[in-house]
Order: C-alpha cells, then structure tokens, then sequence
C-alpha cells in the first residue's frame, strides 16, 4: 500500500502519565492565575486543583480504585474538567457522556462500562430534573450516583456539591490530600471517548494518557497558546475534540471560557467582555456567529485563532471569517479513535483541504499517522484524485472498551471517504455508510455538498438519497438559499458540472429554511430525511427532466 504521511502524532517528549505535563503542575506555576471563566464565575488554578483534591479525596472514601470506570455526565462546565482530573488522581477511568441522554440511554452505558461511579446533572426545567436516574437506581444499585446542580432526591445519592467542598454538608471538611497517582503501564486506558454514534450504538474508544498528551502536544504546536490566551469553549468537552482543546488551554496556564450551550449573541458577548483570543468553530459556528457579528455591540479585536473541524469550510465564509473576525484558521479532521491532520495554511483550507502530507513512505510500511486513500471494498490504494477511504497508519491498534482491537495490517479504516490530491492535499468529502447508490454508481454525500456550498447563492446544503423507481436512489440536493432569488436546479447543475461527473449532480432540489446539525455540527441525515418527507415542512421541491 503507498503510504502518504502527514505531520506524525508522538509526544513532544513525556511518554508515560508519570512525565507528563499535568494540570497539577500547571496549578503549582500558576496558582493566582484565572484558570476557568463560567457563569460569570471566575475560578484560579490553585482554587480548580483545590476542587480536583476534595473529589479524588471522595473518591478514595468512596472505593475508587485504578482501572474503575466513572461516567460522567456533566455539561461543559469546570466541575467537568474537575471530574476529569479526579479519576486520573485515582488511576481511574473518565467516561464522558452527552448531557442530555435519556434514563435507559444511562442505564446501558453504566451496564456496558461497569461504572462504578456516575456523575449526573439535573435538568434545570425539566419537570422531574432528576427523572433519568431512576432507571440507573433500579438497575445498578452498586452503582454510586453523585448529583450536581440539586439536592439529591435519593437518600443514597449524594451530592457533588457537598464532594467538592463549595457547600457544607458531610463532606465539606473531608480535605483529604488525593492519593498519589498509582503507577500504571503505558497502555492502561485513562479515557473513554464515545463516538457520535450516527449510524448505530456508540463505541468507547480507548485512549491511554500519553496518547492524549501526545494530541495535546499536536495542538499546541500547530497554534501555541500561551498564559495570555483566553479560550472560549461551547463545544461538548464530553467529547474527545472539545476536552483536548480544553486541556490545550489549561496546561498552557490561559484561561477558558466556558459556554455549556452555543448561542452565537451570547458567544460574541462573551469574546468581548472576556477578551477571547481563541475560539472553536465548525462551518455552522462560525457561520452563526459572522452573521450575528455586530460592529455596534461587539468587539472582536482580541480574536487571534479560530480552530475549526466537522466539514468544509465554502470559499465565501472563509472570506468573512478572514475578515470580520481576524483570526487564523487551525483546520483539523480527526476521529475520536486518535488520528489527526490539520493546517494552518490558508491556500490549502480554501482549496477544501485539511492538510497536506509531509512524508510519502514505501509501499507496506504504514509509520504512525501516515494517511492514505484506498478502495473501500478490497482496500486496494487508489491514485491521487480518486475518492476512497482514508486509512491511517497505526502501529499500535485501535482499541474499543470490550471489543476486539482494530487495524487491518498496521492501517486504521476510518469508514470517512476522501482523495489525495497531486499536491498531498487531504480532502474529506464524507462517509462510506452515507454513499448513495444512484443506478449502480456511488455519490459522496459530502463530496456534493462541498460543491454546492461554493455557489454564491447556497448558504448551507446537505445531500440525501430519495427514492427512485428506476435508479433505485436519487440524488436530493437540499439548499438553503443564501439570497433572493435562489438558485434553481438547473443552474446548480450547471455550476456543479465544472467539477463533478454527471452521475453526482443532484437529480433533485429541496429548499429549507435550515439544515438539520448534530451537536458537532455534521449534518443530521435522519432529520433532513424527515423533512424532505413532510409535506408540512417550509420548503420548495424541483426534479430534474
């Protein structure tokens, strides 16, 4: 197999938990410096390690021991990060998980982690905030629940409040030093990252600690933040690209800004009055928030860096971005599972790409974070230009909390369809379950869209497989116009023609007022699925002759 690499995923110099830089030691450097902004509640480092000794001391009055899972169902929030570094001082293993998951959605990943500990939070409005945990209660008794936001309903839950020490209670002055971290072999898990789960239960995908710092370390190099940073987060840190970037933050003694749900008025606030240098940001982020940008009210000259992920960014957003908010781009694709390319380059994100290879290896001989294309069937390489599944080098197999290992010959298959152009330049253009099979023919959902959103008068588009007697799937294009009048089916055609073959081009046009997103920003399929069907939603529909 040829072997395009592209910048390699090692630590910078710790290889094991023990050498690692840690937030321990980021609170010793600087312990009055604010380390978390939240609520309007700013917390320092030395007053966030307080927190993480009063928890792992709980922790070790509770049991907890090294290789026990804790879930950990918080939202983006300090006491998350808290809860992060808890485990880890236990030798435990953080599991995070979504939100806003039901009571049986708990209960099967308390059962299927083991979960010896489960941190929840209430629903604030909700009509019984803590109605999910029933479920749990009834079926994992031994399981220690720890309730955050409400006083505990259930005499044998207790409450994280009264754990950390910011409330009196049974525990406000069990000030117990955190045990020493346990000695642990270099591939011992630290981290449960659970997939997005678009296309079938979740995975919890292994990741060790050096790994981790490894990532770390990737993303510190490729923009440096330093003590003066600020970083604004509104991603999931329950999930593996909001917590790295998060850990970015803190080990680099900045300050992070926490937004526990996306709300582009409320972003802007919170980059002017907190003078925000760094800021995440998916296509529909960034999107959001150039078009609530308003000179009047907002001031943005702090911005510096926006790291962006989850989908092309189309040429006329980039030109806003550049300009109304005066950041660098750090683009990145990855995957919970570990691997990562990025660039900073701006001819190569407005190109479409995440990166360009640095490395082309022999044929056989895949070295760690190497990428390269392939057919998705034999797994046979495929010439620059061909889309086919992007493989990455993995020495070390990828590993699934209770499943076997994963990687075919030293590759990692990551189910993503993409090309390597004749530059080396990476470029994603969807998933191999979301192909269309249009009469016989394959179409990248992603690979259209990408197209589509470079036509001026398309805002967002998302692609679908609708049925069709003689093809047996057609392509649906749906739009949202970006002006009026908006742009017909036969004109997109024509637009999309230049670059893509004619078996790609949509056989269909659907105009919404919106496309339906998943929490990090990738198109939700089964939800524009369902509003292509309903002839109640607010839409335009045309087929082509």
């Amino acid at each position: 197999m040829l072997a395009v690499g592209l910048h390699p995923v090692t630590p910078r110099s710790p290889t094991t938990a023990a050498q690692a830089p840690t937030l321990e030691a980021a609170c010793r450097r600087w312990p009055a410096r604010p380390a978390t902004t939240h609520a309007g509640v700013t917390t320092s480092y030395a007053e966030l390690w307080e927190r993480v000794s009063a928890l792992a001391g709980a922790y070790r009055w509770l049991g907890v021991g090294p290789g026990d899972r804790i879930l950990c169902q918080l939202p983006t929030s300090p006491e998350f990060l808290v809860a992060v570094h808890a485990a880890w001082a236990c030798g435990a293993v953080h599991v995070g998980a979504d939100n806003d998951l039901t009571g049986t959605e708990l209960s099967r990943l308390v059962e299927r982690t083991e979960a010896s500990v489960l941190l929840f939070q209430h629903l604030p409005g909700a009509a019984d905030p803590l109605a999910p945990l029933r479920p749990v209660t009834q079926a994992h008794p031994g399981t220690t629940v720890v309730v955050h936001g409400a006083r505990p309903q259930d005499e044998r839950h207790l409450s994280l409040e009264d754990l950390l020490g910011t409330r009196a209670g049974p525990m406000a002055a069990a000030k117990a030093e955190p045990p020493e971290p346990p000695e642990r072999a270099p591939d011992d898990p630290a981290l449960l990252f659970l997939t997005s789960g678009t296309t079938g239960t979740p995975k919890g995908v292994v990741e060790t600690m050096a790994a981790l710092w490894a990532k770390v370390a990737y993303f510190a190099d490729a923009f440096g933040p330093g003590p003066d940073d600020v970083h604004l987060m509104y991603l999931p840190i329950s999930h593996a690209f909001g917590l790295k970037l998060s850990l970015t933050a803190l080990l680099s003694g900045g300050r992070l800004v926490l937004l526990d749900r996306f709300s582009p008025s409320e972003a802007l606030r919170l980059v002017t009055e907190e003078r925000v240098s760094v800021l995440p940001g998916t296509p529909t982020h960034l999107t959001l928030l150039v078009k609530a940008l308003d000179s009047a009210r907002h001031d943005v000259a702090s911005l510096r860096w926006a790291v962006a992920a989850a989908a092309p960014l189309p040429p006329p957003l980039l030109d806003q971005v550049y300009a109304k908010l005066g950041v660098e781009l750090f683009y990145v694709y990855g995957c919970s599972e570990g691997f990562l390319v990025s660039t900073t380059e701006r001819d190569e994100i407005y190109a479409g790409s995440v990166g360009t290879s640095v490395f082309r290896g022999p044929p056989g001989t895949p070295p760690d974070g190497s990428v390269a294309v392939v057919e998705p069937y034999d797994h046979t390489p495929l010439p620059p230009g061909e889309v086919g599944e992007i493989v990455f080098g993995a020495r070390q197999p990828v590993r699934y909390w209770g499943e076997a290992e994963v990687a075919t010959e030293g590759w990692y298959h990551t189910g993503d369809l993409g090309r390597i152009d004749d530059d080396g330049l990476v470029h994603v253009v969807g998933r191999l379950k979301e192909l269309i099979n249009r009469g016989g023919l394959k179409v990248a959902p992603g690979e259209v869209e990408a197209a589509l959103v470079r036509h001026p008068g398309v805002a967002d588009a998302g692609v679908i497989a609708t049925p069709d007697p003689v093809l047996g799937e057609a392509v649906c294009a749906c739009v949202v116009p970006a002006g009026h009048p908006p742009p017909d089916l036969a004109e997109l055609r024509a637009f999309l023609g230049a670059d893509l073959g004619r078996h790609k081009l949509p056989d269909e046009l659907c105009l919404l007022e919106a496309i339906p997103r998943t929490k990090i920003a990738k198109v939700d399929r089964a939800a524009l699925r369902g509003l292509v069907v309903d002839a109640d939603a607010p839409r335009q529909f045309w087929r082509a002759r």
